[in-house]
């Protein structure tokens, strides 16, 4: 079970376009006062994580992150703390690239990883304002639908 904390992230920086901050800062919890019902996400790396598993789900293929100008919003630390997410960013790799060989590169992973959460992310932030609700509601309803959905081919 040693492997169960193994991250092979911890010193790669998780960073967004500039023009996605903001979301990050509106939708994720960044004080104690924080409404959930507005804020969904505790933390941030729960909104990149969703845009991450979203892209995937769709099939959306990973974004060129080196187009546009980023700002860091974690660091690769943060999966210590959840290391499911790691076998989770180790099997999308796996999945998107058909090559198991991906998880003995951690920055190809990442850089994966990282391309589907920018194109992932208009989705999620459409999930959180399409609707009549507050954002959380919103979400759930998207992801539920998108969940009974079949991927697409």
């Amino acid at each position: 079970m040693a492997d169960r904390y193994f991250n092979p992230f911890q010193a790669i920086d998780i960073n967004v376009p500039v023009e996605f901050h903001e979301a990050f800062t509106r939708y994720c919890q960044r004080s104690a006062d924080a409404v959930i019902d507005q804020s969904p996400f505790p933390r941030m790396v729960d909104l990149w994580f969703l845009s991450v598993c979203v892209a995937a789900r769709l099939g959306l293929e990973p974004a060129d992150t080196t187009k546009y100008d980023t700002r860091k919003i974690i660091d690769g630390s943060i999966f210590g703390s959840d290391p499911w997410r790691v076998h989770q960013l180790m099997l999308i790799a796996i999945g998107k690239t058909g090559d198991v060989h991906i998880v003995s590169e951690p920055r190809k992973m990442m850089t994966l990883a990282s391309g589907l959460a920018v194109a992932g992310l208009p989705k999620v932030i459409e999930m959180l304002k399409d609707g009549d609700a507050e954002p959380i509601w919103n979400l759930s309803d998207a992801v539920d639908s998108l969940l009974r959905k079949e991927k697409a081919a």
